[in-house]
């Protein structure tokens, strides 16, 4: 995974998984016991979607749900690239091609936490974006 010409997608590939690593451990982390920010969470547990089948999830579940789908999401772009960099390491053009699929994906990312001004994802995904960028160029 680690040979010459790969690193840079190997390395883009595992910060995918660094990234999903924390987005979770973000995800299951306690709230700050600030009033209005537990008033606003209290209200998005109480208003519930009526979606049919049975299905009433509250605004909070769906919220929780997408959040969760980033983390998952993010796993199986990870290990999907280093399946494929530890399978077919020698064919440098899907490698390539790879690498620029996943920066343009990084760089969709990239503008829109900059749009929601949240940092930390952002951040995140300029570095993940940059490795697949270098990737994508470097030999």
């Amino acid at each position: 995974m680690f040979r010459r010409g790969n690193r840079w997608f190997t390395s883009g590939s595992l910060a995918l998984l660094l990234v999903a690593t924390a987005h979770t451990l973000g995800h299951f982390s306690d709230l700050p016991q600030d009033p209005a920010l537990l008033a606003i969470v209290n209200a998005m547990r109480g208003y519930v979607f009526d979606f049919g089948f049975g299905m009433r999830p509250s605004f909070m579940g769906i919220h929780e749900s997408i959040s969760l789908t980033m983390s998952i999401l993010l796993v199986f772009m990870g290990l999907q690239n280093l399946a494929t960099v530890a399978l077919v390491p020698e064919s440098r053009r899907l490698i390539r091609t790879l690498s620029m699929t996943n920066f343009v994906c990084a760089g969709m990312l990239v503008f829109l936490y900059a749009s929601y001004q949240i940092a930390p994802p952002l951040i995140s995904f300029i570095v993940v974006g940059l490795l697949f960028l270098f990737a994508s160029v470097l030999p």
